[in-house]
């Protein structure tokens, strides 16, 4: 049997018309066909899909040695955003000239005598633009590298939970950037410390309790939400010194889920000095522990609690260790146990752990914690940054935690002065 190709009636070669009736009636059949063929085509289309549209806002202080990078890395975005909007917030370097090098593809606002600080210069983009037309809202800060497939992988994620009101990036911290081998050192200890982080939320089935504006994704209309019902003039609490944990917290407490990326990777700005590192815990554990004090003990601050008492623990621990070895030794008590060999050795096995999780991990990361000396001594001061913040709270201290962060980063003074009211 042959197979002849299927020919449509409007393609077949006409037979020769035996009459005029008989050559109506084929085009009238030919009509009849054209018309049940388009109706067809009408009721089976496709769906039309929405491409959901991103707005990044990067508010940036005197950011001119990585705002270049920031806005580089999001140009090169495996999924473009449709606006890219860098807040020079009372910049007195070159920030804004260079963010404008990149010419239409950036949007660049200045703020003028802001006194909100970063919850100021992104309320500045809200206004302007975020909360006009766009769906999502990525949050970075100004010396915030991201990976090539960052947003995309966000996005992706984003659209898939629909119950999620913000996504953040796994961020770390790229130790190239340090100049010296004890800033380096700093660089790797804070690696270490953030994997260890990292890894208590992928325990908490990726759940966490900051969306940090290091990367965030966040959807607009759990933001907008946040504003109607706090009755603010954007997301952000002005009063807040940790404000990424605050709109965190408002979000968790309406329902949404706050997450963290499956693979999104960023890589945020590292404190390169003691001093610095210093001055940034503080302002992050004093945050905290007002934002705690503030709050009611519920679903949202339990596990924060728990922190809380965690560190507690540890500082005594370790502070009656440092008394009574001296004393005993002191009065010829100490006698020695093998049981005592335990601890440490269960404590540098899971710090080994937590550095085989550091993207990018050396055989220097990896001893640095198998040998637990480094690791703990910055646990030793992690603590006692906490213990101080602590005491601070208590006895009713209230100081400016960003500008102690930038007098300790030796970035200019223009902002704290704003802020003080030394310049209107």
């Amino acid at each position: 049997m042959e197979l002849a190709p299927y020919v449509q009636p409007s393609e077949r070669s006409p037979a020769a018309p035996a009459s005029k009736k008989q050559s109506v009636g084929s085009r009238l059949a030919q009509l009849y066909y054209g018309a049940s063929l388009a109706m067809h085509r009408a009721q089976n289309r496709p769906p039309k899909t929405k491409t959901a549209k991103i707005v990044v806002v990067v508010p940036a202080h005197n950011e001119e040695e990585s705002i270049g990078r920031v806005v580089q890395s999001l140009l090169d975005q495996t999924r473009r955003p449709d606006r890219i909007v860098v807040v020079a917030d009372n910049c007195t370097d070159r920030t804004v000239e260079i963010a404008r090098r990149f010419g239409r593809r950036v949007t660049v606002i200045e703020t003028v005598g802001n006194t909100d600080r970063k919850v100021g210069a992104l309320r500045t983009a809200w206004q302007q633009y975020v909360a006009y037309g766009f769906d999502y809202m990525l949050g970075v800060d100004g010396d915030t590298v991201l990976s090539p497939s960052s947003l995309a992988d966000l996005e992706t994620e984003l659209e898939a939970s629909p119950k999620v009101g913000g996504i953040m990036a796994r961020y770390t911290f790229d130790p190239t950037i340090a100049q010296t081998k004890w800033a380096g050192l700093l660089v790797r200890m804070q690696r270490i410390e953030f994997a260890s982080w990292t890894l208590d939320i992928l325990h908490r089935k990726r759940n966490t309790y900051v969306l940090g504006g290091q990367a965030t994704l966040f959807r607009v209309s759990a933001l907008q939400e946040v504003v109607d019902e706090e009755r603010r003039l954007s997301p952000w609490d002005p009063e807040a010194q940790v404000e990424d944990m605050e709109l965190t917290w408002a979000l968790s407490s309406r329902g949404w889920e706050t997450r963290v990326s499956s693979t999104a990777r960023a890589y945020a700005g590292p404190m390169l000095t003691v001093k610095s590192l210093w001055a940034q815990r503080r302002k992050w554990d004093e945050g905290m522990i007002r934002l705690l004090l503030g709050s009611k003990i519920g679903a949202t601050t339990v596990y924060h609690w728990r922190v809380q008492l965690k560190n507690a623990v540890n500082a005594v621990t370790r502070s009656m260790f440092m008394l009574l070895l001296p004393i005993s030794l002191f009065i010829g008590a100490f006698a020695w146990n093998w049981i005592w060999v335990a601890p440490p050795i269960m404590a540098a096995l899971l710090n080994f752990k937590n550095a085989r999780k550091v993207p990018g991990r050396t055989k220097l990361d990896l001893f640095l914690a198998g040998t637990l000396v480094c690791v703990e001594l910055y646990l030793w001061f992690r603590l006692l940054a906490w213990v101080t913040s602590w005491i601070t709270v208590v006895i009713g201290i209230r100081r400016d935690g960003w500008a102690r962060q930038y007098k300790a980063e030796g970035l200019p003074a223009g902002q704290t002065m704003i802020a003080q009211g030394e310049v209107v």
